[in-house]
């Protein structure tokens, strides 16, 4: 984790699922961009987080392998459709950084960059929401 100028930003996670290695750019997103790869496995239940310290936990939908070309970033195996402005923007990078990577001073030619792909998790009623919706249906009978 980056940390800020300051200290203002040292915060700890609580126990839970797994965090992702890197933070997104906000809880709503749908991917993530791993430059170095993961050990996290499709549908596995894990945690994003914000540089801010936010979390949300989720499941991994897909996790697809990327190669890393000259002319830019493509998914392997499959050929599965990666929709990179949205990866970008999700991963807080900028579309071009991400899309010229091979070239980028981070690079690493020996490991093998991944995409994960979130699915957000429903969150349960809580009974006082269950109540609520029920009297909002008997109100409007």
């Amino acid at each position: 984790m980056s940390c800020c100028p300051g200290g203002y930003c040292k915060f700890k996670f609580p126990e839970g699922p797994p965090l992702t290695d890197n933070s997104v750019s906000s809880l709503k997103a749908s991917y993530l961009f791993l430059p170095y790869g993961t050990l996290l496995e499709k549908g596995e239940i894990i945690r994003i987080w914000t540089e801010g310290g936010k979390f949300k936990v989720v499941i991994i939908q897909d996790k697809v392998e990327v190669e890393v070309l000259p002319a830019g970033p493509e998914s392997l195996g499959d050929k599965t459709y990666l929709p990179w402005q949205l990866i970008a923007l999700d991963s807080g990078m900028e579309y071009e950084e991400l899309m010229d990577w091979y070239h980028h001073p981070l690079n690493n030619s020996s490991s093998e960059p991944v995409v994960l792909i979130f699915s957000q998790l429903k969150s349960e009623l809580t009974w006082k929401e269950k109540l609520h919706n029920l009297l909002y249906k008997i109100r409007n009978l």
